[in-house]
């Protein structure tokens, strides 16, 4: 019997080169060091492009910022009002009683004619030594007639009756308490201002010399009257020698708007002439 042999073969590890070893080693590390370089610049590149756009988009926030506080801080706008021209009421005409004065505004007609305002004479069996006086002192109206500026004059005993004559309006209270003995009833007040008007010293020419004037007191009143036509007047009223004079200028409601300040100029030109 003839014997077979098989072969076998070694099986025994390879052994690795250590050249080729370190070589891959050093292969790899420079690759990851590439990486690691790569993705560095990457970084840098992009926080470099990030950087500009940043810095545009911070600078208009900060200067939109500066912008708003600045316009916050300023003071707003103001529109130009235009101012109504002045009134040159010191060339305006004038109505020169012996007890009174005003003005009135260029165009207004003087009333010669005023007994339409005179009172009914007494009836039978009243005092025949009473005299009838028209209270009807003055009066001018516009060329229309609906605006009207008068003077009433009536005895301060009229209205209220006091011990002592009458020498200024303050006797009979102040402003408010008067314009209850003034306004007729349903009128609304808008307005009321009360005015002490120095007066100049007077020499008497005698022993007496120069003495001093006390001051005259003007209660002004801006009303509105219950009638149809909304009348609105402007009344200033002052007292004298036991008597009590009343300017009233007036204009319907719809004209009072360009012809109110005119009249009112003419209430306030009102003045008494002073006695001693």
């Amino acid at each position: 019997m003839s014997a077979s042999f098989l072969h076998i073969p070694c099986t025994r590890p390879q052994q690795r080169c250590p050249q080729l070893s370190c070589r891959a080693d050093q292969a790899s590390g420079a690759s990851d060091k590439q990486q690691q370089h790569s993705s560095t610049r990457r970084r840098a590149l992009g926080a470099a492009l990030l950087l500009p756009a940043a810095a545009v988009v911070a600078g208009p926030r900060r200067a939109a910022a500066e912008e708003l506080a600045a316009a916050a801080a300023a003071p707003p706008p103001t529109e130009a009002v235009a101012s109504p021209p002045a009134l040159d009421v010191v060339s305006w005409p004038q109505w020169v009683d012996r007890n009174f004065s005003f003005s009135y505004p260029p165009g207004f007609k003087e009333v010669a004619d005023l007994s339409y305002a005179m009172p009914p004479k007494p009836t039978s069996g009243s005092p025949t030594d009473q005299v009838v006086e028209n209270p009807l002192k003055a009066e001018v109206r516009s060329s229309g007639g609906e605006q009207r500026i008068n003077v009433v004059v009536r005895q301060a005993a009229a209205y209220q009756r006091t011990l002592l004559q009458v020498t200024d309006i303050s006797q009979l209270g102040d402003a408010r308490k008067v314009a209850k003995l003034l306004i007729p009833p349903g009128a609304v007040v808008a307005g009321v201002t009360s005015t002490a008007v120095a007066q100049p010293p007077r020499d008497t020419g005698t022993v007496l010399g120069v003495i001093e004037r006390q001051p005259v007191t003007y209660y002004t009143y801006d009303l509105l009257l219950p009638d149809p036509a909304a009348t609105r007047v402007q009344l200033t009223a002052a007292a004298q020698l036991g008597r009590l004079y009343v300017l009233a200028a007036s204009a319907p409601g719809q004209e009072w708007g360009e012809a109110g300040p005119l009249l009112r100029e003419a209430a306030l030109s009102f003045r008494v002439r002073y006695k001693i």
